[in-house]
């Protein structure tokens, strides 16, 4: 029995030591054949270095001694300001897919794409109406954003960035009196939300309050709720073209192709 037991012990060894090897090779050869294939001759173990000693910011090795903005000026020369960004993507794209989500609604085709065109007017739409209805002053005025992702999320941001008005996100997470404190010390002029039950329980403070002028809601609201509370969707649906507020676009012409 013992000499058994001993017999099979070495087998099991042989067996866990033959599989350690195999891994270890799988494994090297897989390495191998990605260095090989996709070598930018980078050395992996050294990848970035520290180029700000005090903010411990890294780069890359190889862009280590460039000016990162005339860099960037390059790669995206139409790109200069963060609401260039879907100008870029309208163009490059050709118009193509740009934002996605999911509607469950719809079974067969769950996952749904909103176009770049339609995003950008959608962009221009909230930013109109947070500059011509809601009084807002680019470069003075702040946005902030109590919301989970979705699409609105991105048009709200991209607005502000376009009409240059300050966006402030806040996590879902925070609590009635920390998003109270934050709203009053940065005398935010408008508060957007994903629906209505985010704020349920403030919700009175926040209408009393001065400095806040509106509140735009991304879901559907009664519209006898309170003069403050305004509905993205409805914003959407009434403003007409003529009551979209131009911003010039520096870098391209993009903007005037999209109507």
């Amino acid at each position: 029995m013992p000499s058994s037991f001993s017999k099979s012990n070495g087998t099991y060894a042989a067996l866990a030591a033959g599989a350690v090897v195999a891994t270890y090779a799988g494994t090297h050869a897989y390495k191998s054949r990605i260095q090989r294939n996709f070598d930018d001759g980078i050395d992996l173990k050294n990848q970035t270095v520290e180029i700000d000693p005090i903010e411990h910011i890294r780069r890359c090795t190889f862009y280590k001694d460039i000016d990162i903005f005339t860099f960037h000026k390059t790669v995206y020369p139409t790109v200069q300001t963060l609401g260039d960004v879907f100008y870029n993507g309208y163009a490059a794209s050709n118009d193509g897919p740009c934002i996605g989500y999911l509607n469950e609604t719809n079974k067969e085709e769950p996952l749904h794409w909103i176009s770049y065109s339609t995003a950008l007017q959608n962009i221009r739409r909230i930013g109109s109406h947070l500059w011509t209805e809601a009084k807002l002053t680019p470069t003075k005025s702040t946005v902030a954003i109590i919301s989970l992702n979705r699409p609105e999320y991105s048009f709200v941001e991209y607005a502000c960035y376009t009409y240059g008005f300050t966006v402030l996100a806040l996590y879902t997470s925070y609590d009635p009196a920390t998003i109270l404190s934050i709203l009053e010390k940065t005398k935010t002029d408008v508060l957007v939300v994903d629906n209505l039950d985010r704020i349920s329980s403030f919700k009175t403070q926040l209408l009393e309050n001065n400095y806040i002028k509106e509140i735009l809601v991304m879901d559907e609201t009664a519209n006898n709720e309170h003069s403050k509370i305004k509905n993205i969707p409805k914003i959407l649906q009434t403003m007409q073209q003529a009551d979209i507020q131009r911003m010039e676009n520096k870098s391209s012409n993009i903007f005037c192709d999209i109507q």
